[in-house]
């Protein structure tokens, strides 16, 4: 098995005051529909206020159950999703609402690597017009001897052979294909990249490998990474910062070391309670999750975890708690006392 990098603060993110990207509020509602004459009957909050920074040079994760909202906060980012309510403000210039032809420059700067590298590469293209084709599309192909050498140094920056370009995807492995998929997400030299469970399809000792390359591009280029994942012991290696959504909304938003060593909310702790460890014998200290998420369509009043919670109160079951700072962490949750 491939030894995964175990020190992602090699990579040191960027310290100016500005971050890349801004979200505030961020809110994407799905209308209900029902009867003869599908008349909206109410809306699912996949998700609903969600708000952070993320600076050149940094990955920030957002972990939670499946259904929690992460890949939908992701492509309403990417503007693949139209937001609801809220604002994204990407290299300060805000792209909530631009149109199709304004926001095409912006889209050169922010590139997905989808989950799926079997699905997500053309079988009827060869790779390296896999690769090609962002610069064909932005106008940036040049001179087909230039656009060669250019596919070939790409595929050569993920660890491929840039012969292998003459092949097509159905030739290569699960692990070649995501890195196919990296490079062609490199080839306009983004700012950010938006991992939407990137490595979740792969075997472990794969896993590793692309994990490994991420963080080595991350080193080299500067790059900034919007990490969605469920796996926490993946989260753990490759972060700078963490969020963990719950229903729609961020619960807890800490530094990944503050995070995993000392979870406040409840919500995180269950989750760490429930990541396996190598050794049995060391039992987490934290409350195992109990029960199942609740119905996105009719969700509970007040905090949406508080059905699930072993700490709740009564405030917890009619007051939606904002997310606050509290101490090194932003957390959501009236029990947490104030540093």
């Amino acid at each position: 098995m491939t030894e995964i990098i175990s020190n992602p603060n090699a990579v040191t993110p960027a310290t100016e005051t500005h971050p890349l990207l801004r979200v505030e509020n961020l809110a994407v509602h799905f209308p209900i529909r029902a009867g003869p004459l599908a008349t909206v009957s109410g809306h699912v909050k996949a998700v609903d206020g969600v708000s952070f920074d993320l600076h050149a040079g940094e990955t920030l994760s957002i972990v939670g159950e499946s259904g929690c909202g992460k890949t939908t906060c992701a492509m309403a980012i990417a503007r693949l999703q139209t937001p609801t309510d809220g604002r994204i403000s990407f290299a300060g210039q805000d792209i909530t609402d631009l149109e199709s032809r304004r926001l095409r420059p912006v889209r050169r700067r922010m590139q997905i690597v989808f989950q799926d590298p079997f699905s997500s590469l053309n079988p009827r293209m060869k790779v390296s017009d896999i690769v090609a084709e962002p610069l064909v599309v932005h106008g940036l192909a040049g001179e087909p001897d230039v656009l060669r050498r250019r596919v070939g140094d790409l595929l050569a920056l993920v660890g491929l052979s840039p012969e292998m370009g003459r092949r097509y995807p159905h030739q290569f492995s699960g692990g070649q294909r995501q890195r196919i998929s990296i490079a062609r997400a490199l080839a306009l030299e983004p700012d950010l990249i938006i991992c939407d469970e990137a490595v979740s399809a792969l075997d472990v000792s794969i896993q590793a490998q692309i994990l490994n390359l991420l963080m080595d591009l991350q080193q080299r280029l500067g790059l900034a990474y919007l990490f969605i994942s469920h796996d926490l012991s993946v989260v753990r290696h490759i972060s700078h910062k963490v969020a963990v959504m719950y229903l729609g909304r961020i619960v807890e938003l800490a530094d990944r070391d503050a995070l995993f060593n000392d979870p406040q909310h409840p919500y995180t702790q269950a989750l760490l309670a429930a990541a396996p460890v190598p050794d049995p014998d060391r039992a987490s200290p934290y409350l195992p999750l109990k029960g199942e998420a609740p119905n996105a369509r009719n969700p509970p009043s007040g905090c949406p975890f508080h059905p699930r919670c072993p700490h709740a109160i009564s405030q917890c079951s009619t007051d939606v708690p904002a997310l606050r700072q509290v101490g090194n962490r932003s957390i959501a949750c009236p029990v947490v006392a104030p540093a």
